[in-house]
């Protein structure tokens, strides 16, 4: 394994497909996480290293994808992830996933690192992530990261979902992967199974955590589908882009 980047073969599994047997949205959004955890490991700064060294964590702000063409069950293909280093408070790392020579995904992720006690924003530089790697520069994903805006009403109201124990992970709030199930528990499987996505991007806003009831908002545009959670006070948890 190189320093700069994590490349490795996977074969997509059932478990990781919807009723076409196509790889999921949020199996897609799992295999980022995972990979990104496995290099951080490599790298030292993986969520428990860097809680324990630096009393830190790690959280995913901004997530962006595009979806040429989707893996089905039982396809071997091969998953790479590289960082692109550190600036002020933000890392981005990218993603592909290919099958022979065949782009499938790109993606991109922004992350940022709070502060294991107060939730705040810590400067990178305040951790121990290594700044002397050669850090890949090329980019999966040129589009900047897409502006959204909080134009929701009770007409896009949805349905609510209470945060239970299973969606929590080691940074004791609701994972980011069971966020992309709460957006697309948002249609019925034959409106799922008509669709392919092409564009997907999601903008992190705050946290929820256990014990929190949460409504998911969606709204249809010309450009594709809009969504929002928020929290009982109104506070807005996450914003979403499908089309």
């Amino acid at each position: 394994m190189k320093r700069n980047e994590l490349v490795l073969n996977t074969t997509i599994l059932s478990g990781q497909c919807d009723t076409l047997m196509r790889f999921r949205t949020e199996s897609a959004f799992m295999t980022f996480q995972d990979v990104a955890g496995t290099h951080a490991v490599f790298l030292g700064v993986d969520d428990r290293s860097i809680l324990e060294k630096d009393n830190a964590l790690w959280v995913i702000s901004k997530t962006k994808m595009k979806i040429n063409k989707l893996p089905i069950w039982d396809d071997v293909v091969t998953v790479r992830t590289w960082p692109m280093g550190a600036e002020g408070v933000r890392c981005n790392r990218c993603y592909q996933i290919k099958k022979d020579d065949e782009v499938l995904i790109n993606a991109i992720t922004e992350w940022v690192i709070i502060d294991a006690t107060s939730r705040t924003l810590r400067k990178v530089e305040t951790t121990s992530y290594p700044n002397d790697v050669d850090w890949i520069q090329e980019k999966s994903i040129e589009e900047k990261f897409r502006r959204f805006k909080d134009d929701f009403t009770e007409e896009d109201f949805i349905y609510k979902r209470l945060v239970r124990s299973g969606d929590i992970d080691v940074t004791h709030h609701t994972n980011n992967v069971t966020y992309i199930t709460m957006l697309l528990d948002t249609f019925s499987v034959k409106e799922l199974e008509a669709k392919q996505w092409e564009d997907v991007e999601v903008s992190y806003l705050n946290e929820s955590f256990e014990g929190e009831t949460l409504s998911i908002y969606r709204k249809e545009k010309e450009d594709g589908y809009y969504f929002s959670i928020k929290k009982e006070d109104g506070k807005v948890v996450l914003m979403a882009f499908f089309k």
